[in-house]
């Protein structure tokens, strides 16, 4: 370990832990927390077809109250059509409205139209508690950035994970800053990545790195919304399939197979109930890096 930091795949075989100065985590332990009651919620999820989104989804469904309206955002209505069953199943009191939308590709007129929803639909309960989940993203080529020659796939990938997010932040926190009287949260579903690089992981990590920092500054300017950046860990899903598979640094390539060998990876209803419960007890200053295993 040369100055302290870890080399990303000695990383993995730490479940992931590093060092707090390269965590960005504040988490405050204290006895009497006031908890955050989640009451009657408006949510919008977005990569909520499978994986971490539809986990998530099904997770708050059975904290928020009925009258709740989760809106989930994928390129999959097949994927929307299981993550909607799921949601019925958590609590039948909550409505989930499934939007078939590419983000990358998506206007400014129909990110709008899907925000409209959450008012049209939950007309009848007025929300206490608003939350936008940025779960959608991509991992883009996994190859050395030398080899990254392909103009197009750079710029469909910074679309998407950047342009896309700060878009649809600007029109949710437009519309719930004209809510009366309800808490708001904007959490972005982070990752290592953000605060370490991975070789042959170069566009993934800048795109991290860069949406940390967007909510960074989104906790500076809007000291009313509370921003939350998480990292999940290593999850047991279709992400860490490919990293097994497609990542081009061979030993990186090598550490993501001994996670899943070694049983170390994270069942992502297990991630989810870090999260709500880190949302819940509200323990991090807003805009920090929180990382699953520091919760």
């Amino acid at each position: 370990m040369a100055g302290g930091k870890l080399q990303p795949c000695k990383c993995l075989r730490l479940r992931l832990q590093v060092p707090l100065q390269y965590q960005h985590c504040h988490l405050m332990m204290s006895d009497g927390v006031k908890e955050l009651p989640w009451g009657v919620s408006w949510v919008v999820v977005t990569g909520a077809s499978k994986g971490l989104g539809a986990a998530i989804c099904e997770g708050v469904a059975g904290v928020v109250a009925p009258g709740s309206v989760i809106i989930g955002v994928a390129r999959s209505q097949h994927g929307l059509d299981n993550t909607q069953a799921m949601v019925h199943k958590a609590n039948p009191d909550v409505k989930f409205i499934s939007i078939g939308m590419d983000l990358e590709t998506a206007s400014k007129e129909e990110l709008q139209k899907t925000l409209d929803k959450l008012p049209q639909v939950g007309q009848s309960s007025r929300p206490t508690r608003c939350l936008l989940f940025h779960n959608a993203g991509s991992l883009g080529n996994l190859v050395y950035l030398r080899d990254l020659k392909d103009q197009d796939h750079i710029n469909s990938y910074f679309r998407l994970n950047i342009g896309s997010v700060v878009l649809l932040n600007a029109l949710f926190i437009d519309m719930m800053l004209k809510q009366p009287d309800v808490s708001i949260d904007v959490i972005n579903i982070s990752s290592l990545c953000a605060v370490q690089p991975f070789k042959s992981w170069g566009l993934y990590c800048a795109g991290k790195a860069s949406r940390d920092m967007l909510f960074k500054v989104l906790a500076e300017e809007e000291p009313r919304i509370r921003v939350l950046n998480y990292a999940p860990g290593p999850l047991d899903n279709e992400m860490q399939e490919t990293a097994r598979s497609a990542t081009g640094d061979k030993e990186l390539r090598s550490a993501f197979a001994s996670l899943k060998d070694e049983g170390k990876l994270i069942p992502c209803n297990v991630s989810v109930n870090k999260l709500l419960n880190i949302l819940k007890l509200h323990q991090f200053k807003s805009g920090d890096h929180v990382d699953y295993y520091d919760a």
